[in-house]
C-alpha cells in the first residue's frame, strides 16, 4: 500500500503533538474538592464540674460533607465520647457522692463549616464552627430520674490542619474541637487525627 505525502506528514507530526500534551515530568496532582467522607478517632474530656476535669476517654467521629468552593466546606458529623469521673450536679450533703451520674456518654449530631486557609502547597489551616444537638446518657444534671437521658443544644469552635496527600483522594490532618452544651452547661474538648476521602 502506497503512503501519500499527506499521510506521512500526519504520522510525522502525531508523536510530537502527543509529547507536547504530556510533559516528561508528569502533570501536577490537583487537590480534589467535592463530596467527602471522613473517620476520626481521638480523645475526649469535659471541663468544669465538681472535679474540674474528666478523665480522657476515646472519641469517635464520622462525617460526610461537600466542598462548596476551594476554601469553604460544609458537613454533617456524628461524634461519640464519654465523660468519666466529673460531677456536674453537685455532691450529696456531707458526702462526695454525686447527686446525678458523674460518668455519662455524650453523643453529638452537628452541622459543621470549615474555611481552608493555605499555609503551603497542599497544606491548610482550617478554622471550624459547629452547632447541633447533644444526647447525654444518663443525664449529668437537672431534675427528675437520675437514670434518664437528656437532649441539649451545643455550639462549638475548632481549629485543624489538613494535608492533601499525594495519594489521590486522601487527606489527613488533626483537629481540636471545643463544644459547649447548653442546659447542663458542660464544656467539652475533642482532640483527634483525621482521615478524609474525597470522591
Amino acid at each position: 500500500m502506497k503512503r501519500t505525502p499527506l499521510l506521512l506528514a500526519v504520522l510525522a507530526v502525531l508523536p510530537t503533538t502527543a509529547l507536547a500534551e504530556t510533559p516528561p515530568e508528569g502533570v501536577p496532582l490537583e487537590v480534589r474538592r467535592g463530596f467527602f467522607t471522613e473517620a476520626d478517632i481521638g480523645a475526649f474530656f469535659t471541663l468544669g464540674g465538681e472535679n474540674a476535669y474528666s478523665n480522657a476517654q476515646t472519641y469517635l467521629q464520622l462525617g460526610v460533607g461537600y466542598d462548596l468552593t476551594e476554601r469553604l466546606s460544609l458537613g454533617v458529623h456524628f461524634g461519640l465520647g464519654a465523660s468519666a469521673a466529673n460531677c456536674f450536679a453537685g455532691y450529696e450533703p456531707g458526702s462526695d457522692l454525686c447527686r446525678m451520674s458523674d460518668n455519662f456518654t455524650v453523643a453529638f449530631g452537628d452541622l459543621t463549616a470549615a474555611y481552608m486557609v493555605p499555609l503551603a502547597d497542599r497544606l491548610y489551616l482550617a478554622p471550624k464552627v459547629a452547632a447541633g444537638l447533644t444526647r447525654l446518657e444518663p443525664a449529668p444534671a437537672g431534675e427528675g430520674d437520675p437514670g434518664r437521658s437528656m437532649l441539649a443544644p451545643n455550639a462549638g469552635v475548632g481549629i485543624g490542619l489538613e494535608y492533601a496527600t499525594p495519594m489521590d483522594h486522601f487527606s489527613v490532618g488533626a483537629d481540636v474541637l471545643a463544644r459547649y452544651i447548653l442546659g447542663p452547661n458542660i464544656l467539652t474538648f475533642a482532640i483527634f487525627p483525621r482521615v478524609k476521602y474525597t470522591f
